[in-house]
């Protein structure tokens, strides 16, 4: 993966200012602005992956954008139900632990043992399901389908396939993370940093798209002048 490429294409579009500076605000809208958000992080991934010599996305075609995130978010969604569920017993074990220790120190310790117990395996089981969440959504943006998505075997040979570059992937989007969350230090920074993240989110996305679909694989250069 070409990282740097990933991290430098933005500033290749002449339009990157108002693409970004325009999602930092959509964001800003309850629900909607999130689901958009990952719209055009998807829509980053799959004009990667297609060659498009301008993969930044703008921001005139917002319907597309919301329901590509809005299926992401189902994908990513059905492929995180076993954290979620074992998050929730992770709240309850602990609970009834206390309900039924004699004493507030049985109950503290109870409750100390449940967590003790419970976190590392929650940690492991997200650790092991970052890739077939990424997976599953690298399958929808190439079939279209979220029903192809979340066929859970042919996910699950699509990360067997290339395990290396799952797990670069979610390094690149725990780096993205990061970046996103340094503009809150700024007060309003999070209204760049956090779209710009997400087109390089996007960008790396697409890049590994390519891994599994050589043919569209494309050598990019700076986007040509726009008209």
């Amino acid at each position: 993966m070409d990282i740097g490429k990933a991290f430098s294409f933005v500033f290749e579009d002449e339009q990157w200012v108002a693409s970004i500076l325009l999602g930092g605000l959509i964001l800003l809208i309850p629900i909607i602005g999130p689901l958009a958000l990952l719209g055009y992080t998807l829509e980053t991934a799959r004009n990667v992956a297609q060659g498009n010599p301008r993969p930044l996305p703008q921001w005139n075609t917002f319907g597309e954008k919301l329901g590509l995130g809005f299926a992401g978010f189902i994908v990513g969604l059905v492929y995180s139900l076993p954290i979620i569920l074992l998050g929730v017993f992770f709240i309850c074990v602990p609970l009834f632990a206390a309900a039924g220790a004699r004493s507030e120190e049985g109950a503290a310790a109870a409750i100390g043992g449940s967590l003790a117990c419970l976190l590392p395996l929650l940690i492991i089981l997200a650790l092991l399901l970052q890739p077939v969440i990424l997976a599953g959504l690298v399958r929808y943006l190439q079939t279209g389908s979220i029903g192809a998505a979340l066929q859970v075997g042919e996910v699950i040979a699509m990360v067997r396939a290339d395990l290396g570059a799952w797990v670069v992937l979610w390094l690149v989007s725990l780096l993205c993370g990061f970046i996103a969350n340094l503009g809150s230090l700024i007060i309003i920074g999070f209204i760049f940093t956090y779209p710009y993240s997400q087109a390089v989110y996007g960008h790396a996305i697409g890049q590994t798209m390519q891994r599994f679909s050589p043919a569209a694989a494309t050598t990019y250069m700076p986007p040509p002048p726009m008209v």
